[in-house]
């Protein structure tokens, strides 16, 4: 005779925080291909050198993640149910808030590569900072990694999803005001890489007895 208890695999060292994290853009020109988040001494891999952390984003949001499938049914005499379904989009978008005023989040924000834009100066300790929107601006595509971590040393989880090909597709309202800080949140919606293969690759880096407990 079995009992509820022995039938269960619970494991409640598997409920996860992402306790702190960052977003991560690169051009989508970028050569380096991520597949792993650990070296094989355990530690964290350094991210290609074109990568741009975007700063602080907000804390009640974190990072946000949708994926929007849409399926089509095909109905049939005698049932009440469809008889066949199959998936005719599947569509997966991040959303974040970034907090600083910084080039990369006025970039993603304002729809605008900034990648030749530089400060003139103004006097001695100053500069000036001047860019357009342009009349039609063009889709800008990025690689964007979103990497966050539980725990702490030999117990620190890591988790991410490499998007490979990424664009900005829906900014928030932004208010200037004495009561909170400057916000740049925007939506980016993964694309499918032709040569990587896919638009969303979700990377774990964990320690082994986590690892086994998950099922792997």
């Amino acid at each position: 005779m079995a009992s509820l208890a022995d039938m269960q695999e619970h494991a409640t060292q598997l409920i996860r925080k992402g306790l702190t994290g960052s977003v991560f853009v690169a051009p989508y020109s970028s050569d380096d291909e991520i597949d792993k988040l650990l070296d094989t001494d355990g530690s964290l891999l350094a991210l290609p050198a074109d990568y741009t952390d975007v700063g602080v984003i907000s804390k009640d949001q974190g990072v946000s993640w949708s994926r929007d499938v849409d399926f089509a049914d095909v109905e049939s005499l005698g049932y009440a149910e469809p008889t066949r379904r199959d998936v005719i989009s599947d569509v997966t978008g991040i959303e974040f808030t970034m907090q600083e005023t910084k080039a990369k989040a006025l970039e993603l924000y304002e729809g605008v590569s900034l990648d030749d834009v530089v400060g003139t100066a103004a006097g001695d300790d100053h500069m000036n900072i001047t860019f357009d929107k342009p009349d039609r601006p063009a889709a800008l595509y990025y690689r964007v990694l979103a990497l966050f971590k539980d725990g702490e040393g030999a117990d620190a989880f890591y988790f991410a999803k490499w998007l490979p090909r990424c664009s900005v597709t829906d900014r928030s309202e932004q208010s200037w005001q004495e009561g909170e800080e400057v916000q740049y949140g925007v939506t980016m919606t993964a694309f499918n890489d032709p040569v990587v293969g896919t638009a969303v690759r979700t990377l774990l880096g964990v320690p082994d007895t986590a690892g086994t407990l998950m099922g792997f």
